[in-house]
């Protein structure tokens, strides 16, 4: 039902952060069909504005197997924190993905 690249599975976890804090990710990641790229991204609205945070650098994935996703970023913002969340996108397209054993560390 993904009918853009951005969207894909999402987590809340904003109060899981800590400004200025480096976290590790790791996730694992299969394609329904095709062979997009798959990143992770963090979205962090603060003071009403909104940035994006890419979390681990872009694979190819495939439908014969898992990838694994993996990166470490610092993480900070200027206000107060309103939203995070925490996800898997394509870098194009809109094939559908499964994600497994997601962490955020």
């Amino acid at each position: 039902g993904r009918t853009a690249a951005w969207q894909g599975p999402h987590q809340n976890v904003t109060t899981q952060l800590t400004n200025n804090k480096s976290y590790t990710t790791s996730v694992w990641v299969r394609s329904q069909s095709g062979t997009p790229s798959a990143k992770t991204t963090l979205t962090l609205t603060a003071n009403g504005t909104t940035s994006y945070l890419q979390l681990t650098p872009a694979q190819t994935i495939n439908t014969n197997g898992w990838t694994q996703l993996t990166g470490t970023a610092t993480v900070s913002w200027t206000g107060t924190l309103t939203n995070a969340s925490f996800y898997v996108e394509t870098a194009a397209g809109t094939d559908g993905i499964y994600i497994d054993d997601a962490s955020l560390q």
